[in-house]
């Protein structure tokens, strides 16, 4: 049995399908990874939370909600994103947001113009531990104040059904626009064209939202393409919806409902060891960027199945040369594409830093 099938099977004893019991242990010295991490992975709306270090959540669990509480009379709401086990997140048209702004940290918003937003709403039937986990996330999301990161602006919870009101973008997100969009050099006359320069300006504010999330040793665990949401004059900021959406169902590997696995992003040791670090966080970034560089026109790894891209973090694992690697896009410089395999690497350690990532992008060229 393939490796990574069989250390995923066995965490997951009885699931059905290509995945069977493991037959064989997982790497010597390395322990199955946590199978409640996994299953957390997944938020009570369907979107990834964030891993969070257990000094922070001590800190926050003391503190009473520092979000304003809104109106939700005056929530329009326009589609479903997206859902998951206890609730929904819906894209939302409000006005009188203005009056919401932060001081440090003002929102583009005019007088008396509805603005969109994403709302996430707890249904009025979830549980207990549901509700709580609802609220640790408006404790957490409230923590967040950096303009590459979507940011929390007000809640609905005096009553139910409890609800947060988050930033949205009014490209929606990064994998739909550029699917939209070609480079300038393709022979396609009617699409919208991305300058190499624009795919690089909104490369660095995904890599510089990241880096702030380091430094406040958050970890995203589900960063790509889907989840970066795309402004005016192409400003960026990362947002934990993605996992929620249909749409995107497709890029998410599901183990008998258990867990959904953002697997063709994930490093091998997320995936071999349930390992979810900036380190993880990193190898998602390169993935991302080659998202980027190909207009998101296909998946990554298109060519192999689910299954062959966890036999293929086995080879990651066994560092012998036989991995498949991701190839280079063709407007990619040689430069960015370094930047890629770098993320790629195989020992945490070596993987660049966000904060080295983000000035490496910041010194390359326009080419």
């Amino acid at each position: 049995m393939p490796l990574g099938v069989g250390l995923i099977a066995g965490v997951f004893p009885g699931c059905s399908g290509v995945v069977k019991p493991a037959q064989t242990s997982g790497p010597e010295g390395a322990p199955h990874y946590a199978e409640a991490d996994i299953v957390n992975l997944q938020g009570v709306t369907g979107g990834n939370t964030y891993s969070v270090p257990a000094v922070t959540m001590d800190l926050l669990s003391g503190k009473d909600v520092a979000v304003e509480e809104f109106p939700r009379k005056l929530l329009t709401f326009k589609e479903k994103l997206g859902e998951g086990q206890f609730g929904e997140v819906h894209l939302c048209e409000v006005e009188g947001m203005e009056k919401f702004k932060d001081k440090d940290f003002a929102l583009d918003v005019s007088a008396n113009q509805p603005v969109l937003v994403a709302v996430k709403m707890l249904r009025a039937d979830a549980n207990k531990n549901a509700r709580n986990d609802f609220l640790k996330e408006i404790k957490i999301m409230s923590r967040l104040k950096d303009p590459n990161i979507i940011r929390l602006l007000a809640v609905c919870i005096t009553d139910d059904p409890l609800c947060m009101i988050t930033e949205y973008m009014e490209n929606g997100d990064l994998n739909q626009f550029l699917s939209r969009h070609e480079p300038p050099s393709s022979a396609s006359s009617n699409a919208p064209t991305v300058s190499y320069a624009s795919l690089k300006f909104m490369a660095t504010q995904i890599a510089s939202g990241m880096k702030y999330l380091s430094s406040l040793n958050f970890v995203h665990r589900d960063l790509a393409t889907r989840n970066c949401l795309v402004g005016k004059n192409y400003t960026i900021k990362i947002a934990d919806f993605g996992m929620s959406r249909n749409l995107y169902s497709g890029d998410y590997y599901r183990i008998q409902g258990r867990a959904v696995l953002p697997i063709r992003w994930m490093s091998w040791e997320s995936i071999l060891l349930g390992k979810f670090t900036t380190a993880s966080d990193v190898w998602a970034f390169g993935v991302t960027l080659w998202e980027t560089f190909t207009f998101c026109q296909e998946q990554p790894y298109s060519q192999l199945s689910d299954e062959q891209v966890i036999e293929n973090t086995g080879e990651f694992f066994r560092d012998q040369g036989r991995q498949t690697y991701l190839p280079q896009p063709a407007i990619c410089p040689d430069s960015v594409y370094k930047l890629m395999l770098s993320c790629w690497r195989r020992d945490t350690k070596h993987r660049p830093s966000f904060q080295e990532i983000h000035l490496l992008l910041l010194q390359q060229g326009d080419e």
